[in-house]
């Protein structure tokens, strides 16, 4: 085998994403998905303290309205979750779930991808953390590796979430009411 066919062989071997491959049908959110998300469809659900995250005036952002009942959001779908605790966006609190399909995270919250997003300075959003467990200088009431009991995958894949497809929102519940 020539060099150049070695170097060819390692390389075509070596390029399959690690553990993160993008299957087809699979959707990979980026940051220009989240870009403008404050120019979505968005719903107060609530103020109290919610599971792990921090009390304050709740809002989701959907790039897609609920699909009918019983059935699943279409791959692509992105929901944003805002803690708006003031009326600078710059300090809330926002985390995502972007429906990747492709048998992502197959013993948590089936599809679905979570994330941790910020605000840069020019006020754009960013990925701050993603993943089944993405957390940024935080922990979640201190859960341990990232398995289907912690992180988000602790609420989003109870077994009554997954019966909405890991939507725990009632007014995002697939059958919900746009």
């Amino acid at each position: 085998m020539t060099r150049r066919a070695a170097i060819a062989l390692a390389l075509a071997l070596g390029c399959g994403g690690g553990d993160d491959p993008i299957e087809p049908g699979g959707f990979i959110a980026l940051t220009d998905d989240f870009r403008d998300f404050r120019a979505w469809p968005r719903r107060a659900v609530g103020e109290g303290e919610l599971g792990e995250h921090p009390e304050g005036p709740r809002y989701v952002y959907a790039n897609q309205a609920p699909p009918p009942a019983g059935e699943p959001y279409p791959v692509g779908t992105i929901l944003v979750h805002a803690i708006e605790q003031t009326d600078d966006p710059m300090t809330w609190e926002l985390f995502a779930m972007a429906k990747r399909g492709s048998g992502y995270n197959a013993a948590g919250a089936v599809g679905w991808e979570f994330f941790h997003l910020e605000f840069s300075v020019r006020g754009v959003p960013v990925i701050a953390s993603r993943g089944l467990n993405p957390t940024v200088l935080r922990t979640y009431a201190g859960v341990g590796p990232i398995t289907q009991g912690s992180g988000c995958n602790r609420c989003h894949a109870a077994p009554d979430a997954a019966l909405h497809d890991s939507i725990l929102s009632p007014l995002h519940r697939p059958g919900a009411a746009r």
